[in-house]
Formats: C-alpha cells, structure tokens, sequence
C-alpha cells in the first residue's frame, strides 16, 4: 500500500478534484438564477434555502477547489467538498428513487440529468476526497513549487 503514500498521487487527485469544484462553480457564480432553478427541481427545499443556495454554495465550492489546487488549507477544503458531496449523492438517490428525470446541476450549461452514472461518479469523487482528508500530507503543491524557486529574502520576509 505504499502507493497511498505517494505525494505526487495525492497532487493529480487533489488537481483533479480541486478543478471540477471549480470549473463547477465559476459558471454558477455568474448564473445563479440557473443554479436556484436546478435545486427548486429538485423538489426538497423553501425558496428561502433555494435562494441562500445558490448563492453560497458556488462560492464555496470554488474556493475549497482553489485551496485543492493551490495546496493551502488541503484538510479543511477536503471535508468542505466531501461534505458537499454527500449532500450531493443524498439528493441525487432522493431523486432517482423518486423517480424524478430532472437536470443534477452540476455544471452550468450542461445538461446532465440526475441518474446512477452521476450517483457513481460523485461516490468516485468522494471517495477521491475522502482520501485527500485522510491520507494527503500537501507536500506537494504549486505553493511549495513556488517557495523552492523564490529568492531567500522573499521566503524569509514572509511575502510567499
């Protein structure tokens, strides 16, 4: 199992990861009508909770993306979007066993309805995720790139 130690496997996880939430996010910043329409879909929440939503949940989720990506704070945004994606997961099954045919949301744009292919694919990113919050040690990371190529002075002026 010397492979769940490998930094350079936690890196293209927490990559890969870290750029969905955030390819996922930025559209839905910019379209939040879109995103509160998706979850009133969904047929389970208030409009209050559907209008506070779909303006938190983008920004969240960009932002626990960014950390991935960058490295910073990589336990913290690994539970943050494991717990998005068991919110996710959770509606997705209401959804299928409710029989319901409706768009997941997931990506603005895209039509991509609620179905055991998004189900399964979520459970692949929070296992992904899971793994990131328990066995990731970020040694490596564009940050820890960037501080090895900076000048001393820099490094110790606390500027990076």
């Amino acid at each position: 199992m010397k492979f769940l130690h490998n930094d350079y496997l936690h890196l293209i996880i927490r990559l890969l990861i870290g750029a969905l939430f955030i390819y996922s996010a930025i559209p839905h910043i910019f379209n939040t009508m879109g995103l509160a329409s998706s979850i009133y879909n969904y047929k389970l929440f208030p409009p209050s909770i559907i209008g506070l939503s779909a303006a938190f949940i983008p920004w969240i989720s960009l932002f626990a993306g960014l950390a991935l990506v960058l490295g910073v704070k990589v336990r913290a945004a690994s539970f943050i979007i494991s717990a998005l994606l068991v919110i996710f997961i959770s509606l997705a099954v209401i959804n299928v066993a409710r029989g319901l045919d409706i768009d997941c949301g997931c990506f603005s744009g895209v039509k991509r309805n609620t179905d055991w292919s998004t189900i399964f694919e979520d459970f692949g990113m929070l296992l992904g995720a899971l793994f990131i919050l328990f066995f990731d040690r970020a040694r490596v990371s564009p940050i820890s790139f960037l501080q090895q190529r900076m000048p001393h002075h820099v490094k110790s002026e606390g500027l990076l």
